[in-house]
């Protein structure tokens, strides 16, 4: 055997028993884990999947034999027996003492499957491993290895967005299985929005009545989770050794609340839910989304939401929002403005400061810990008890303010963590190389602090859970090596092997995953001079650029560089490339962004002599145009915005062929 690590003694003094085993497996063969596991110690034998008969297991782990049936029956295995002490080839499940949690000790040999952990959390993930083994098999043969393994981080988690989009109880359990696969443990649900309240609130029946009613989209209206539902998903994730931690954003993002209650807000009158898929002009009142901090009635009326959500929730975590909260309101209100007397505070901002710091304290009471977004820890808000998430940017400055006053961070940092963003904003291997460390951080010497991380996808362009999949596949599992696997055994290109080989596992998992032909790219970063173009052409467009991102990047000949635009594209909004010479063209294809930002609503039109255009095609939902010319001569292409689109644009390519 050819050893990468010295192993414990416990698992050496098993392998020295075992006799020598007639299957051999090539010795090129490499073992394509996802996350990559602590150490591995391969061989060049095998061991036959068809003879393991027996599952020998705690009776307290008892759910591990019913997921182990389902995978076996799923993969067309054959099922094992159930029994308090194996006597033939087996998977053997062990309790033992000396191991952290989620930690496993996994063994093949001969003899079966030996898998050591100290709680249910380190034997399922050594089932996941073992899943991945038998995905890899090669004529039903799996290598006999010896596998030692623990987590970087204890919080390795996924936030979805229910409230621009719901997602049933179903889904969400697809999700959940799909995610525990790759190890993460953590799904935060963002449950409450301007968009929808999509959780039953006894006390306030409304939140799920007037909070999720469209009245131009009843087919969208009345979504929302019952309390069974969510107790429903809790016990699915605890099966999958993932942790459910509800999300409700408070004092901002409110409409929800306010359609149903508005006598919570500054103002008073009608507030109404919107869809994303209700265009912007049509939007009712969405600048003023605030709860009234100056009225009692909404700290009871938050204190008793609180309460409710704890019954529901086991999660130690109840995460309460505090993102982009804007004062103005405040400032014009007679309640706030009193409240800011009252408590002898200078900034407006302080106004959230004193609810983060009420709120924090409701939830303390219930034997919780309070998370918010980063806002919170603006102004010193948050205490060594609460918890930051930290999203903006890169998050490192906020995450070492936050450290800086013992604060526990949770690293969710646009750049890297939040997907939403395309694949060009956030490719896989930026992710891969994403830490949720920085070197500031580490000199702070408080890695205790950052409990880890968390990929986060907002939905406002995410309607299906095919579109989920593929907006999380595969960059979320190089998410899940980075907060799992040691930091100093990260290797991009064997990493980029072992996807490759995982892609198989992706499609039996039912993944829809995203086919990313950059995927070797390391980020695009814009530069201040614009790029040279393809070809001989003037661009020009009547919306402003974002930055540096020059239009010019929309004709480099390159897909992983972009163009963004700094405003939203509606009716009227148009780009155009003039050709300096004529060109034969036998295709035109546009690619815009792989995310949000991309232009759904336009028509695709050409020009033979540069100045009168006609339709060629028209923009799919994915965000691309394609049309065959059959050799026709152009001068010029034209993309012109038929509706208003709801994002600010990216434009990858246009390609002439």
């Amino acid at each position: 055997m050819k050893k990468t690590v010295i192993l414990s003694l416990l698992f050496g003094i098993v392998l020295l028993g075992c006799k020598s085993q007639n299957i051999v497996v090539p010795t090129s063969r490499t073992l394509a884990i996802i996350p990559q596991p602590k150490s591995i110690e391969t061989s060049n034998k095998g061991l036959d999947i068809k003879s393991i008969t027996e599952l020998e297991l705690p009776e307290l782990w008892s759910a591990l034999g019913g997921q182990f049936a389902e995978f076996n029956q799923k993969n067309k295995l054959q099922p094992l027996r159930i029994v308090e002490k194996a006597n033939s080839t087996a998977v053997r499940i062990k309790k033992v003492q000396n191991l952290d949690l989620e930690s496993y000790r996994l063994l093949v040999n001969k003899n079966g499957v030996l898998i050591e952990a100290a709680d249910y959390g380190g034997a399922f993930n050594a089932l996941q491993t073992w899943k991945q083994l038998v995905f890899h098999a090669e004529n039903g043969i799996v290598m006999q290895v010896k596998i030692e393994d623990q987590a970087r981080f204890n919080y390795r988690g996924l936030m979805l967005d229910c409230s621009r989009h719901f997602w049933t109880v179903a889904e969400l359990k697809e999700t959940i299985t799909q995610m525990a696969f790759f190890k993460l443990n953590k799904l935060h649900l963002h449950l409450t929005d301007n968009n929808a309240w999509r959780i039953e609130i006894k006390a306030y029946p409304k939140l799920t009545t007037a909070g999720t009613y469209y009245k131009d989209y009843p087919e969208l209206s009345g979504k929302f989770y019952t309390q069974e539902d969510l107790k429903e998903v809790v016990a699915f994730a605890g099966m999958h050794n993932i942790e459910v931690i509800p999300e409700i954003d408070i004092p901002g993002h409110a409409t929800a609340i306010l359609a149903a209650y508005p006598d919570l807000s500054c103002t008073g009158g009608e507030f109404e839910v919107y869809p994303e898929e209700m265009p912007l002009k049509d939007r009712k009142r969405t600048n003023i989304n605030m709860l009234c901090l100056g009225n009692p009635e909404v700290y009871t009326f938050a204190e008793k939401v609180i309460q409710e959500i704890a019954s529901i929730f086991p999660s130690q975590k109840i995460h309460l929002g505090g993102d982009e909260v804007p004062t103005t309101i405040w400032e014009k209100c007679t309640k706030c403005q009193k409240l800011h007397q009252q408590e002898h505070l200078e900034k407006w901002g302080e106004l959230q400061d004193y609810f983060t710091k009420r709120m924090s304290n409701a939830v303390k009471k219930l034997g919780k810990t309070m998370v918010g977004w980063d806002e919170i820890n603006e102004r010193q808000a948050a205490s060594a008890d609460d918890i930051v998430m930290v999203w903006r940017d890169y998050g490192f400055k906020q995450g070492l303010e936050a450290l800086q006053r013992n604060v526990p961070v949770i690293m969710a940092p646009q750049h890297g963590c939040y997907y939403d963003w395309g694949y060009a904003g956030n490719a896989t291997r930026k992710v891969y190389e994403w830490d949720p460390i920085s070197a500031e951080m580490e000199a702070l010497n408080k890695n205790n602090l950052v409990l880890g991380g968390q990929a986060c996808l907002w939905t406002e362009r995410v309607s299906t859970q095919n579109r989920i999949e593929e907006m999380l596949y595969p960059r979320i599992t190089a998410l899940a090596e980075v907060l799992w696997s040691p930091k100093e055994n990260r290797n991009w290109e064997d990493y980029l092997k072992r996807l490759d080989q995982s892609y198989g596992s992706m499609k039996a998992l039912g993944i829809n995953y995203y086919i990313d032909d950059a995927i070797n790219e390391t980020e695009f970063k814009p530069k201040n001079e614009k790029p040279a173009l393809v070809r001989h052409a003037w661009l020009t467009t009547n919306l402003p650029n974002h930055g540096d991102y020059h239009l010019e990047y929309i004709f480099d000949g390159k897909s992983n560089t972009f163009y963004w635009g700094s405003r939203s594209i509606g009716v009227g909004d148009w780009y155009q490339i003039k050709l300096g010479e004529p060109v034969t063209a036998t295709k035109i294809s546009v690619l815009t962004g792989d995310s949000k930002d991309y232009i759904q609503f336009a028509d695709l039109l050409i020009s033979e002599d540069g100045e009168t255009f006609e339709k060629i095609a028209a923009f799919k939902d994915d965000g691309t145009a394609t049309a065959i010319l059959e050799g026709r001569t152009i001068r010029a292409i034209r993309i012109e915005a038929t509706k208003q689109h709801t994002c600010w644009p990216v434009i990858k390519e246009i390609k002439i062929e």
